[in-house]
């Protein structure tokens, strides 16, 4: 079984900038915690053809476990980067990312196909919630206040 989720997030911030950000391992990190917490990540920018083994534990309370991300694809000129994923019970998640242009900035377009077996319901439920919690923190990242948030 395979589900299939895609987010679309707009910052007002030029597209090689937003790139830079979403393919950079301190980055990603960043937006994870505390609910994914990695041990064993390297640093900086992904590259094409980058395998990373690392553990994960969901919040520090779980197990650490082995996962893998394989960087299938990172095209900074066309701000594309895909990778494919597996390890604590996911059999293969694959994440594809855009970053386009706009009027206003840049737009982000994730891509996430889960297939977890029987687990991939609560896989996708958990990667929806992980996902959509990115968006502020990077707009935090890039010096912006989110919307709705308090100003200083």
């Amino acid at each position: 079984m395979t589900r299939v989720l895609a987010f679309e997030h707009h910052y007002p911030v030029p597209p090689d900038r937003l790139f830079a950000l979403v393919t950079d391992l301190d980055t990603l990190e960043a937006v994870t915690k505390p609910w994914v917490q990695f041990h064993h990540l390297p640093s900086g920018p992904v590259h094409e053809g980058q395998v990373i083994d690392v553990a994960l534990s969901l919040f520090g309370l779980f197990p650490v476990r082995p996962y893998q991300m394989r960087v299938m694809k990172c095209d900074p000129v066309a701000r594309v980067m895909r990778s494919e994923e597996d390890g604590m019970g996911i059999h293969k998640l694959t994440h594809e990312l855009h970053v386009q242009a706009e009027d206003t900035g840049a737009v982000l377009t994730d891509r996430i196909e889960i297939d977890a077996g029987w687990m991939t319901p609560f896989v996708a439920i958990w990667a929806h919630i992980i996902y959509r919690r990115r968006h502020p923190i990077r707009l935090r990242l890039l010096g912006i206040t989110p919307p709705g948030a308090a100003g200083p």
